[in-house]
């Protein structure tokens, strides 16, 4: 009977088990030969040329919108409201009217009488000045005649030809008409301008046109208006009420652009500037911005937070947004024309002492470099990297400084 152990195989079965091991183990010398010390396949990045924009990325809120109370300035019956909650109103827009018939009347009055004291001015500066001209003009030839006559009467009574009481006739009636002349210079002197009954008019005017501003003014206390373009969201007054300064009738929102409110740490303050494009997002709506633009940095930063104000208008709000809502906004901050960058995660330690793996002849080169815009996933490379260079990106594949490697895929 023949038995063989389960172990022992024919002599040809065994020397072909021996030809495919050393077949195997030769491919395991030749892969290592080939690639153990041209190191791992490692992922790399290429530093290239591009337009770089950068950006910094804060959270703000929108801004509650201006809103306004209204109220009298003067205590009275309301006589009508002329609008109602949720009315849009312009500016200038007659909103509240008081009972004002004691005040029309007084400012009616108060017209007439400066219309009748500007009259008598304008009398005296043309009428009663030309008159008093001529009065006096008229008491100067009458003087000249008197004069004339009282020196014939003094020669004639050289020659006895006519008697004294005819001279001393003659001399009474210069002295009277030098009366006159001195009477009609002051008459003309009071009613020319500077004069006192000149001066007496015009503060009868001064007084007139005051008293007619003050009436009127007092009027227009009588209404109230909506001093600017806005919306009406709560009226607390009706027609009859009484009503006292102070008390608010209407509350309305300002028509004003929309603004949003960022406070950024003080680190970038440097990097902010009046001007500025941004984009923003509502937390709610991500996936949808809007262009929004800085118009406001604080002078000053916040003590006990450490950050400082920014103020940005939205020129055109969509219609989501509501006071309060949280957004992320985007600032654009700095901008380069083909720019040598690499992806930002390639850099490693990029805020301290920012370095990276360079691929350089076969090994992995630690190399220092710096940095300057960022945006957009990537970051300028301003010392360190040459164009066309591959850096290592950071991967499961554990590679150092010195560390043979080869280029990978992707």
């Amino acid at each position: 009977m023949n038995s063989s152990s389960p172990s022992t195989f024919p002599v040809p079965t065994r020397r072909r088990f021996l030809q495919a091991g050393g077949a195997v183990l030769l491919l395991l010398v030749l892969y290592k030969a080939a690639g153990c010390p041209r190191g791992p396949a490692v992922p790399v990045d290429v530093a290239v040329r591009k337009d770089v924009v950068e950006t910094l990325v804060i959270n703000g809120r929108v801004l509650a919108p201006s809103r306004a109370g209204l109220g009298a300035q003067l205590t009275g019956k309301v006589k009508s409201v002329a609008v109602e909650e949720g009315a849009r109103v312009t500016a200038g827009q007659l909103l509240v009217a008081l009972e004002d018939s004691e005040e029309r009347a007084a400012a009616e009055k108060a017209a007439a009488d400066l219309s009748q004291a500007e009259a008598r001015l304008i009398e005296l500066r043309t009428v009663r000045v030309k008159t008093a001209r001529e009065t006096l003009e008229q008491a100067r030839l009458g003087l000249d005649e008197a004069e004339r006559r009282a020196a014939r009467f003094r020669a004639l009574s050289e020659g006895q030809l006519i008697s004294s009481t005819d001279l001393e006739d003659a001399a009474r009636a210069v002295q009277l008409a030098r009366s006159r002349v001195e009477s009609a210079a002051l008459a003309l002197s009071s009613v020319s301008d500077g004069g006192a009954e000149a001066r007496t008019l015009e503060a009868a005017v001064s007084a007139a046109r005051s008293a007619e501003v003050a009436a009127v003014v007092r009027l227009a206390k009588m209404r109230v208006e909506a001093p600017a373009a806005g919306t009406i969201v709560l009226r607390s007054v009706e027609p009859g009420d009484i009503v006292q300064p102070g008390r608010v009738l209407l509350t309305m929102v300002l028509d004003r652009e929309i603004q949003v409110l960022a406070q950024p740490d003080e680190r970038n303050l440097g990097s902010l500037r009046v001007g500025q494009s941004a984009r923003a997002s509502a937390d709610a709506f991500p996936d949808r911005s809007f262009p929004v633009e800085v118009f406001y940095v604080a002078p000053a930063v916040d003590l006990a937070r450490g950050t400082v104000d920014v103020k940005l208008r939205v020129p055109g709000p969509p219609d989501y947004l509501r006071p309060d809502m949280t957004l992320s906004v985007e600032i654009e901050v700095g901008q380069k024309k083909s720019a040598l960058v690499l992806p930002a995660a390639s850099v490693r330690d990029a805020s301290r002492e920012p370095w990276v793996l360079v691929l350089r002849d076969g090994r992995a080169r630690k190399q220092p470099v710096k940095l300057g815009l960022r945006g957009g996933g990537h970051v300028e490379i301003l010392e360190g990297v040459s164009e066309g260079e591959a850096v290592i990106r950071p991967s499961k594949v554990a590679v150092g400084d010195g560390d043979r490697a080869r280029r990978g895929k992707g």
